[in-house]
């Protein structure tokens, strides 16, 4: 059982990161793209980067989602937890990178 708590601890702390990741690079993206002269990478996103959809998205859907998965948590995360420490881990990769060549 002690596992088990220790576990879940861990996935609140790598959704949260995700969360705090996702909403740091919607605001990187708005002011490098939107109010640059930058270009959106991910070529699915490129297409809502300028439009209201892409802060309901990033804002709404993605924070919804990673509840989601707080929320079955027993039966989703022991088989997916290594994957969610892999995109919490590249998504803070992506954020320090992002954070080292556009604004350092």
């Amino acid at each position: 059982m002690l596992n088990r708590k220790y576990a879940y601890r861990i996935l609140f702390w790598l959704l949260l990161l995700i969360g705090l990741f996702n909403t740091i690079d919607y605001f990187a993206t708005r002011d490098l793209v939107t109010f640059g002269d930058h270009l959106e990478w991910n070529p699915l996103m490129r297409a809502i980067v300028n439009t209201s959809y892409f802060a309901l998205y990033k804002l709404v859907f993605i924070p919804l989602g990673l509840v989601l998965l707080w929320v079955a948590r027993r039966t989703l995360v022991p088989k997916y937890f290594g994957l969610i420490a892999f995109v919490c881990g590249v998504y803070g990769l992506l954020v320090l990178y992002t954070w080292r060549v556009f604004y350092a």
